[in-house]
């Protein structure tokens, strides 16, 4: 433990590689030295997490000598999942089960506090017929914090307690909001004020659960004479609207929150104010293609602004004039770390001292200590120390649209040094495939790609995340169909713009994207000249029947085929079953599998195999002792060589020599 963080000193003058010189392969499979940092409030600790093995650990630093105080033990495959300061000695911790990389299983975590030097440790909750969420730290109150417990009982409807972090004791809070729906009806998110007090919440009350139109969204509100008072929220469309709350405002007279509630369709969220003076509701930004990110807060813990991503990142401030320091501050960290992102992920109690973490399309992450008072910034380590930004790939966004006239945003990560023009191209496609999203950042697999000479494409096709409701319902039965289609159309949009060479195609991706990279050859055989799926499902009936996504729950897995295929009659299955096509590939294969994969069993992969066969197809294959997507950096370091001397034989240099 010592050593590591005699680490943080040691690489405070970073080692440049001459950009001649190629970034190991190592480094790109390494795992995070420091993921993420927080202060103790008084300054004196620094709380951590950083990767070690195939889990991610949570240790403790003290920051007058940047020596290793405590490494904290989360169990037999465990791992910690956030963590926060109760107080200056005690750590809230919440752990989880390790289930690997993308893998959906179920994560059973676990609540527990312990002081930083591991003595004292206290389970606090066992999250699993009910869940709670954190509301408040509480920081005039050391021994508690307030949080929202969910149980199953109450259809898992909000009710306020104090926790109590050295015993796990909980005190219900008499004045949280109360129902005012029916059987069905639940909290679902309460905030508090600047003063702990109560102040806004959100109830949904679906009145006939069978029938969405009827259903209404409360607001709760605490008035003038400390009453709740309730509203009804205006929904113009027929569904629960998408609706989270962000916080107050400086004096506590305006809560903001994200909605998509007055949109005539389920379309993204724009950014709300609720005024206490007057119990008006007013839209301050809506982006015409992008949901609202997350919340930038003040020192007061104040809602300042928010942030949102079409393409690259962007913000947008509120109550300049009010918020005018805070802003003021966060503009010039912006414009001091150019070309950056910024995250201030703490402060001290008397806000004079915070952790701050850039990144960007090349920085995987930088964290400082920053001195807000006389505006010093102390480098403290980089995330990934074997990465040099000034080595790495820029990642350009883009735009297209659809051959049905959806519009799509992706990415596209450069090769440096080399012109945008007949590139060897990958199409990368993410995971899910529903809700998830590639956004503008690091992308350690595609900055490996790109060092050695390949552009490298992340689309977010229909059924991604951030981009509203209907865009993810667009991709709603449309597994191995048109969600291929823009797949296909990205492609194809990358060959007529120039940037990539026709004859010189690969797709490869994990989980879904697996799916989708298989799927890629059997559909459209004469476009790509390879192909590289990872942790794959390629039988629809035999991938559902062993993974353990619905084990006990058949309905649940019914509901799930048919959202993703529209039917679960047979026929239907296995015409998008890429395994039962293998007949139509032409393109070269490389098989990738964990063998202890719960989430898609290798037998999708041996299924696949014995198709090949019968259908005479030559294919590569790395299969080791590993789950959902490699963990152990070993098999990564593996995975990667065996990637790129595939890639080079197919569409690579040698690729051209033997032509």
């Amino acid at each position: 433990m010592r050593n590591k963080f005699l680490f943080l000193t040691a690489f405070l003058l970073f080692t440049l590689t001459s950009q001649a010189e190629l970034v190991p392969i190592e480094n790109f499979a390494a795992k995070s030295d420091f993921i993420s940092m927080k202060i103790s409030p008084d300054g004196k600790l620094m709380a951590f997490t950083y990767e070690q093995d195939s889990s991610i650990n949570l240790g403790v630093m003290d920051m007058k000598t940047k020596e290793g105080v405590y490494s904290f033990d989360m169990g037999p495959n465990r791992e910690v999942a956030s963590f926060y300061w109760g107080n200056n000695e005690r750590l809230i911790i919440q752990s989880q089960r390790i289930t690997g990389w993308l893998d959906g299983a179920q994560k059973h975590p676990e609540l527990f506090s312990a002081n930083y030097d591991g003595k004292k440790r206290q389970m606090l909750w066992d999250f699993q017929r009910s869940f709670i969420r954190p509301v408040s730290l509480l920081e005039d109150d050391k021994d508690h914090v307030l949080i929202s417990k969910h149980h199953y009982s109450d259809n898992y409807s909000a009710k306020l307690q104090r926790l109590n972090i050295y015993n796990g004791k909980l005190h219900f809070v008499p004045d949280s909001p109360k129902l005012k729906g029916g059987l069905e009806s639940r909290i679902s998110y309460i905030a508090v004020d600047s003063d702990e007090n109560p102040r806004f919440a959100f109830e949904y009350d679906p009145v006939e659960p069978e029938n969405f139109d009827d259903d209404i969204t409360y607001l709760h509100i605490k008035n003038k004479k400390d009453d709740w008072q309730i509203l009804e929220l205006d929904v113009k469309h027929n569904e629960q609207p998408d609706i989270d709350g962000l916080g107050f405002n400086k004096d506590n007279t305006k809560f903001y929150f994200t909605s998509n509630h007055d949109l005539d369709h389920n379309g993204h969220t724009g950014l709300f104010v609720f005024d206490y003076k007057d119990n008006s509701i007013t839209k301050l930004f809506r982006h015409e293609d992008v949901n609202i990110g997350g919340a930038l807060t003040g020192r007061d813990n104040q809602i300042i602004g928010v942030t949102y991503e079409a393409g690259y990142p962007g913000y947008y401030y509120v109550d300049e004039k009010e918020n005018r320091d805070d802003i003021k501050l966060h503009k010039q960290l912006r414009a001091t770390f150019k070309g950056q992102e910024i995250d201030i992920s703490s402060y001290t109690k008397n806000k004079k001292m915070a952790t701050l973490r850039t990144y960007s399309d090349k920085n995987p992450g930088t964290h400082y200590l920053y001195d807000v008072k006389n505006l010093k910034i102390e480098f403290l380590s980089n995330s990934k120390t074997g990465i040099d930004p000034n080595l790495m790939a820029a990642v350009e966004p883009f735009t297209l649209k659809a051959r049905d006239g959806l519009k799509m945003y992706g990415q596209m990560t450069l090769p440096p040094g080399k012109e945008l023009k007949n590139l060897p191209l990958v199409i990368f496609p993410h995971g899910g495939p529903y809700g998830a999203i590639d956004r503008w950042g690091f992308y350690p697999r595609a900055q490996l790609l790109a060092s050695r000479g390949y552009l490298v494409i992340q689309l977010n096709y229909r059924g991604s995340g951030g981009y509203g409701e209907d865009f993810q319902e667009a991709g709603y039965g449309e597994w191995g169909t048109t969600m291929q289609d823009d797949l296909t159309d990205v492609t194809l949009w990358a060959v007529n713009k120039g940037y990539a060479d026709k004859e010189r195609l690969c797709i490869h991706g994990v989980s879904y994207g697996g799916y989708a990279a298989l799927n890629a050859v059997v559909r459209e055989p004469d476009l790509y000249k390879c192909s590289i799926p990872d942790a794959g499902l390629y039988e629809i009936e035999l991938q559902w029947d062993k993974a353990d996504s619905f084990k006990g729950r058949p309905k649940a897995k019914e509901n799930y085929i048919k959202q993703s295929f529209g039917s679960t009659d047979k026929a239907v299955l296995d015409a998008r079953s890429p395994a039962l096509h293998a007949d139509k590939i032409k393109a070269a294969l490389l098989l990738v599998h964990g063998t202890e994969d719960v989430r898609v069993p290798i037998e999708n992969a041996y299924f696949l195999e014995e198709q090949l066969k019968k259908a005479g197809k030559s294919y590569e294959k790395i299969y080791r002792k590993d789950g959902h997507g490699f963990q152990k950096v070993p098999y990564r370091i593996e995975l990667y060589n065996k990637m790129l001397a595939f890639l080079d034989k197919h569409i690579g240099e040698k690729s051209q020599s033997e032509d």
